[in-house]
């Protein structure tokens, strides 16, 4: 488990906590911002062929959006704490499809309580249009 003597900056912390899942390392998410201050954090994702729903368009699956959505919760808090958080629900609303584009997940922390956690993320594209909205719950629980 990734401490706080693990990495310097947050920005490291986080980079570091993504880098570590096979999954994370197939779909290449990269923080582009983190402010443990404020409680937030932004990730990108950039478009490849492998993460559309059907061979003959270049749009995301809906699971992938998903999975940002998760990642971006789940750094946003771990970045706050300094310590992974497991997920224990999520919501996700589709709004627009995906097609063609990067996508950026902005996380922000609703709570950071002793036993719960709650992030809201916004999935957009790179003309910035919402694609997805997301609450995600974790398990602060220590040990």
């Amino acid at each position: 488990m990734l401490t706080d003597d693990d990495a310097g900056t947050d920005a490291d912390f986080i980079g570091g906590l993504l880098a570590r899942p096979p999954l994370h390392q197939w779909l290449s998410p990269t923080v582009a911002a983190v402010d443990t201050q404020k409680g937030t954090i932004k990730i990108t994702l950039p478009y490849r062929r492998e993460l559309s729903r059907s061979p003959d368009q270049r749009d995301y699956h809906g699971g992938i959006i998903a999975t940002l959505i998760d990642i971006a919760g789940h750094a946003c808090l771990a970045a706050k704490l300094r310590r992974r958080v497991p997920t224990v629900d999520m919501r996700v609303d589709y709004l627009r499809a995906a097609v063609d584009t990067d996508l950026t997940a902005e996380a922000a922390i609703v709570r950071a309580g002793r036993t719960i956690g709650v992030c809201d993320v916004v999935v957009r594209d790179d003309k910035g249009q919402t694609v997805a909205i997301g609450r995600c719950v974790f398990s602060t629980r220590e040990g």
